[in-house]
């Protein structure tokens, strides 16, 4: 029983490392994002961004566009202008593939 809690609690400090990870990577891009002027609502775009352990960007695809070309296009510029990526808290975490999600008014 105490095994499976000590287990519990560390994949819960893990996901929430990884959260914050996530967090501090989409927080950088998103100062690098510069919107259209003529965007609407609120449209999420979906990127698949794959990364060097140095922060390096290698690659940023489209997954799923917002339905704006200006505004996905925006947010894949911003990605590489973002290099390096933040480093995570601990080398473990490290994620060579990201899926990030953004909307402008977020």
């Amino acid at each position: 029983e105490a095994m499976q809690n000590l287990a519990r609690q560390q994949a819960a400090a893990q996901a929430r490392q990884r959260n914050e990870y996530i967090e501090r990577i989409r927080s950088r891009i998103k100062r690098f994002i510069v919107l259209p002027q003529n965007l609407q609502g609120n449209p999420e775009v979906e990127i698949d961004v794959i990364q060097l352990p140095g922060g390096e960007v290698l690659s940023a695809r489209l997954k799923r566009s917002s339905g704006f070309s200006a505004y996905d296009n925006a947010v894949e510029r911003a990605i590489l202008k973002a290099q390096p990526l933040p480093p995570p808290p601990k080398p473990e975490l490290f994620e060579r593939e990201l899926n990030l999600k953004f909307r402008p008014q977020e």
